[in-house]
């Protein structure tokens, strides 16, 4: 009975993929608002900053990996405005993102279909400063406490209604943010670890 079943549902799948006219390569623009903060972690300290609103703009590259199987590897580069907000301090450093993800297209229909993704992105800090009341502060450089670089585990999902598409993720940061050197005290003293959280929502279109 299990066989059986295994047996039907690869043929009803193996339907629904012959019946979907799968495009090589699809390029798109992103825009979108960016909800982050960052997650602060130590010895004796734990906790999150206030989040900030910030935007997230860029360009897309699906590239289908097999003819007729609606399976797409995912890169672009993405300019990204994060950050947090702590004790009136408002911390905003600017990324480049490069991502790389897997995602399946399934069709609702003619016009419409919803597409999951999941993936990594690396991003590496271009500028940023934590503004204060009556001062500004560089976030990177020599002067800063920021490490460049950041990995990120990225996930989410997007609908498209014909080339219009609507999409919704979340990034989770697997890179400590800190510099070994850098110091501050514009954050708790015992912080080890920094590491970015964000919630972005986009509307773009496919070429």
């Amino acid at each position: 009975m299990k066989r059986a079943f295994l047996i039907l549902f690869a043929v009803l799948l193996a339907g629904a993929v012959r019946a979907q006219r799968c495009e090589k390569n699809l390029l798109g623009i992103r825009v979108g608002i960016e909800t982050s903060y960052i997650r602060a972690s130590g010895e004796y300290v734990h906790g999150t900053t206030d989040p900030r609103l910030g935007f997230r703009l860029g360009v897309t590259d699906q590239v289908l990996l097999w003819r007729g199987l609606p399976l797409y590897v995912e890169t672009g580069v993405h300019f990204s405005s994060r950050g947090g907000r702590f004790n009136g301090v408002s911390f905003r450093p600017m990324y480049l993102q490069v991502p790389l993800l897997a995602t399946w297209r399934f069709r609702l229909g003619e016009r419409v279909s919803i597409r999951p993704f999941a993936g990594v992105c690396y991003g590496v800090g271009i500028g940023g400063k934590a503004r204060m009341p009556e001062e500004r502060a560089d976030l990177f450089g020599e002067r800063g406490f920021l490490r460049r670089s950041d990995l990120t585990i990225r996930t989410g999902a997007e609908i498209s209604y014909r080339r219009i598409c609507l999409s919704a993720g979340f990034d989770a940061g697997c890179s400590n943010l800190l510099r070994p050197e850098g110091q501050t005290t514009l954050l708790p003293a015992g912080i080890a670890r920094l590491r970015s959280r964000s919630f972005t929502l986009c509307i773009g279109y496919d070429f």
